[in-house]
């Protein structure tokens, strides 16, 4: 997900790299999926092909990220931003929480219909000058999370919720459809969702060179 709206000004830039925490930092503060997010870490390796082709950005690129050790896309992929750091180099991360003192960042980047999200990473050059914006996770993945979605109800006829929004299920609901989404089946993409989030890396780092 991507968004055409402006960005932050170079004051609040530099306030939040100032108050953001590195990505061991986010997981010895995590309250939650700290074990998840450990596990998918490890999980997430380059290969000698994907490691030259990052190793072609030609500097480190900034990267700011909004985020929450609860979010199912933060647990999913964040961990592959921090192993593209410590295997290339390329990417310099500094994770800050959206709630509740930095959601005017959010929602600077927010997409058309209003409503900020996280993960929401934000990439600068060394000077300072924004690069481009990655918001949740790659669109392949939204669909299959859509297929997910609708395969969950199909087994779950039982439950009410079909066509609401997750934060509007009931307690016992929501946990079990992130469970199935997040737990089962997100996994078994990993390496598309490694594959386009690399190539929109990338393609960030290309725009601003």
């Amino acid at each position: 997900m991507s968004t055409d709206k402006p960005g932050i000004t170079p004051q609040r830039r530099e306030r939040a790299f100032r108050e953001a925490v590195s990505y061991r930092q986010f997981v010895e503060s995590a309250q939650v999926n700290a074990d998840r997010l450990n596990a998918n870490y490890e999980a997430y390796r380059l290969t000698g092909e994907e490691q030259a082709s990052l190793a072609e950005i030609p500097e480190p690129i900034d990267v700011l990220v909004l985020a929450h050790d609860w979010c199912g896309d933060v647990v999913a992929n964040l961990p592959l931003f921090a192993r593209i750091e410590q295997e290339t180099g390329k990417l310099k991360l500094r994770i800050l929480p959206r709630d509740p003192d930095n959601r005017d960042i959010a929602e600077s980047y927010a997409p058309a219909d209003g409503r900020s999200r996280i993960p929401t990473y934000i990439f600068f050059d060394q000077a300072g000058r924004e690069l481009g914006v990655f918001i949740e996770r790659p669109d392949s993945i939204t669909e299959l999370n859509n297929i997910w979605g609708e395969q969950f109800w199909d087994e779950h006829p039982e439950w009410d919720g079909r066509g609401r929004a997750p934060s509007e299920l009931e307690e016992t609901v929501r946990k079990a459809y992130f469970a199935f989404l997040m737990k089962e089946k997100r996994p078994t993409v990993r390496d598309r969702e490694k594959q386009a989030i690399i190539e929109k890396i990338k393609s960030i780092a290309a725009a601003g060179a």
